[in-house]
């Protein structure tokens, strides 16, 4: 929904701000006030290219500016393109004179394509309008199928033809695979059969890595260790030879001062400790060895560990994983004939399903066809077009993920004239009321949120032009209706009623908004009834319009 548009230097607005609500907006005032200037300038926000003659004269730029309420898909896809979003959403567009037109969504920059693919979600303008919803053939069937209430059967249907394609291509890469055959089990033997020569280990590698740096410090490691017996124990006045003496020499001063007996036992604990570091080093220098043919054997796996890693994967487990995967692709082609004719059976099986289940949605699509179309052609009558023709046209088409039906809708405005695509028709007020009529059939189902008509009432009248404001307020009811209108008939249904004027200042002019109250409207409808000349007769006039709507 729009809850706020803002127009700088547009046209004859010069800074004009107007808040919207929900239900049914009309908005009125004399020719020329500026009234469809707020349809452009809402049709800009959805991405219609404007003009510089659309800037307000001596201004170098305009700006319009819409706050929308937006619904979560809607959230989501704009998320998906880097633009976060709220509830709402801020659009702007600004253009200079001469320059490139910028258009931003919550101040990301964005193309007007873009902007025209999200607007398609949350606006429909009404009139002279290429992004109306209606004049898109795709949206057509989407609207048959909610009218006929087939979102279940659509749901099961599409299940099945999701399994149907997916068997389809299987098959496809099955038969691709035998042409290869040969070839390709020959290169997964190969590959399988290094894997498993090559026998990985997990955790071998960094084992053999450490074994290796052993083998290259022996001769190091030999020379340290041979260095410490010598200083422990071996050697004259070694490290135990002058810790005995030290031991010796506190034993008899102990015996005359026991003052340093705890010394004297500290002494035969490091001389206990000194033992034993010399017997655990003279252990490990005859386990220190070296051989050549056992470095040359771990530096060669692991010249093979490193050899498969680089070819299937980064560690052992993911090169055991890939070594599954070529069991299995092995498995499935030796097995392949057996294979195909299971899947040939299984998507004969799973068309007979899906062309039921299109077929049935098709049956009910045409009934439902045939009474929107009845329902369609009474509406027109209300309208004054009571020589109109409406159908809607089926054309068959392979099965795909929507069925097996092209849907089109066509209408004939004029007897004698041959039905047409509803989007070749030329009229405005035709397009509006044509609009209008599958609107309101259409706006439990119709998921854009906010309508705008335009030319809703060009050539009608009276009666019509009541039936035309019954029509919009019933489908206010589910939908932001915002309608440019001339005749006093239609705002008697609205909820909101917003007036532009102009004003001249000097020598320029302004147009400015304003919503109206209860007495406010009055006198507009007076006006819209009588003209500038506003009498007390058309003031009663407009006062009994407004109260037969509040007793309807």
């Amino acid at each position: 929904m729009l809850r706020l548009l803002r127009v700088k230097n547009f046209a004859l607005m010069e800074d004009v701000t107007l808040e919207l609500e929900g239900g049914l907006t009309v908005i009125t005032g004399e020719t020329g006030a500026g009234k469809s200037m707020i349809v452009s300038a809402i049709a800009s926000l959805c991405g219609t290219r404007i003009d510089d003659d659309a800037i307000r004269t001596g201004k170098k730029f305009a700006e319009i500016t819409g706050i929308f309420d937006v619904k979560a898909s809607l959230r989501q896809r704009l998320e998906e393109s880097g633009i976060g979003a709220d509830s709402d959403i801020i659009i702007r567009r600004n253009i200079e004179r001469g320059k490139r037109q910028n258009s931003y969504v919550n101040d990301r920059m964005v193309s007007l394509n873009f902007l025209r693919d999200i607007a398609q979600d949350m606006v429909d303008l009404i009139g002279q309008y290429e992004n109306q919803s209606l004049f898109d053939k795709r949206n057509h069937l989407s609207l048959l199928d909610a009218y006929a209430g087939l979102e279940g059967s659509k749901k099961e249907y599409h299940d099945a033809y999701e399994e149907y394609r997916n068997l389809q291509n299987k098959l496809k890469m099955l038969l691709e695979q035998v042409e290869a055959r040969d070839e390709r089990i020959d290169y997964l033997k190969f590959q399988i059969n290094e894997i498993e020569k090559a026998n990985l280990r997990p955790n071998e590698e960094e084992e053999l890595n450490r074994e290796r740096d052993l083998l290259l410090t022996s001769e190091k490691r030999s020379l340290l260790v041979n260095a410490l017996i010598n200083d422990l124990y071996e050697q004259d006045g070694s490290v135990v030879e002058i810790f005995s003496r030290i031991k010796k020499s506190l034993e008899e001063l102990t015996q005359l001062d026991r003052q340093i007996e705890q010394q004297s036992g500290q002494a035969n604990e490091i001389l206990s400790t000194i033992d034993d570091i010399y017997r655990v080093i003279s252990s490990y220098a005859e386990k220190i060895e070296f051989s050549q043919e056992r470095l040359d054997t771990i530096i060669g796996r692991l010249e093979t560990i490193s050899k498969m890693k680089k070819k299937y994967g980064k560690s052992v487990e993911e090169i055991y994983g890939y070594l599954k995967r070529m069991k299995d692709e092995l498995s499935m082609i030796e097995t392949r004939d057996e294979e195909i004719e299971k899947t040939k059976k299984n998507i004969k099986d799973n068309e007979k399903t899906v062309v039921e289940l299109a077929s049935g949605i098709s049956a009910r699509r045409k009934k439902s066809a045939v009474d929107l179309r009845k329902k369609i052609l009474r509406l027109l009558r209300q309208l004054g077009m009571e020589k109109a023709d409406f159908e809607i046209r089926f054309s068959d088409t392979d099965i795909g993920p929507l069925g097996k039906d092209d849907v089109e809708f066509y209408i004939s405005t004029n007897p004698g004239e041959e039905l047409k695509p509803l989007r070749k028709i030329a009229s405005g007020g035709e397009i509006s009321r044509i609009t209008l009529c599958l609107k309101t059939l259409l706006s439990d189902v119709d998921q854009i949120p906010t309508v705008i008509f335009d030319e809703v009432d060009i050539g009608i009248g009276g009666r019509i032009a009541e039936s035309v404001g019954d029509m919009l307020a019933k489908v206010s009811k589910n939908h932001q209706i915002i309608c440019i209108t001339h005749l006093p008939q239609i705002p008697a249904f609205a909820d909101n009623h917003v007036l532009v004027s102009k004003e001249i200042k000097g020598d320029a002019t302004y147009s400015s908004v304003m919503k109206l109250d209860r007495e406010t409207r009055k006198l507009e409808i007076a006006r819209m009834l009588g003209g500038k000349e506003i009498t007390t007769k058309t003031v009663e006039h407009a006062d009994e319009i407004l109260k037969k709507r509040k007793r309807i």
